[in-house]
């Protein structure tokens, strides 16, 4: 498996930290997924510091999931 590329920012705006996370939802499905960085960027996920992973909060009726080995509350 290719590692993930460590030189990726957060997407939050003005945010200068480097990305750890990654985000996919379906919005069918109401679900949110962090997972933790995926190896290459992709235009269906959005990279997230440790930060803004840990503070997420999804709409009201929705789920988050959070699937990386060590989720931080």
């Amino acid at each position: 498996m290719t590692p993930p590329r460590l030189d990726r920012l957060c997407v939050r705006p003005d945010c200068p930290a480097p990305a750890r996370a990654s985000l996919a939802y379906e919005y069918g499905a109401r679900t949110v997924w962090v997972d933790e960085l995926v190896a290459e960027p992709s235009p269906s996920s959005y990279d997230l510091c440790e930060r803004h992973a840990a503070c997420l909060r999804v709409p009201h009726g929705w789920e988050l999931v959070d699937r990386r080995s060590s989720p931080r509350a």
